[in-house]
């Protein structure tokens, strides 16, 4: 079973943020993340892969869900503090792996548009709106 790790990064309008995939004529997306590498914990995997992916620097907060999934061992952790501008990164997903058949693209998605995304894991969805930051309420100008 592979280990991989993954962050929940929400922006201050409250979107997450989710890599739109195409791959193999598949259309969906994930969470930021990927493989943990020997020596490495979830957590420092999550905040490397968010910058290798995102090109976004975050402070790894709590562990969220553990799960098995597809063959891999899967950590999901809440972030916080994005910092960076948002970007395909410079890890192997903007350099080598991009192609026609296999794209990658970074996108923050508002929280009422998660229905028309194919969200990978299922779980993901339900989690991502469970952890998602209350919006203050905006007064409504008259």
């Amino acid at each position: 079973m592979r280990a991989r790790s993954a962050g929940i990064v929400f922006n201050d309008q409250g979107e997450v943020l989710l890599i739109l995939r195409r791959k193999a004529g598949r259309e969906y997306a994930t969470l930021p993340g990927g493989g943990i590498e020997e020596g490495e914990t979830p957590a420092e995997a999550c905040a490397r892969e968010v910058l290798e992916e995102v090109n976004l620097t975050v402070d790894v907060g709590p562990e969220v869900l553990v799960l098995d999934n597809l063959g891999n061992h899967e950590h999901y952790f809440l972030t916080r503090h994005a910092r960076g501008e948002m970007r395909l990164g410079d890890g192997p997903e903007g350099t080598v792996r991009q192609s026609e058949e296999n794209h990658y693209a970074p996108q923050w998605v508002a929280l009422d548009r998660l229905d028309a995304v194919n969200l990978l894991p299922q779980q993901a969805r339900a989690l991502v709106r469970g952890l998602a930051p209350a919006q203050d309420d905006k007064e409504v100008e008259q």
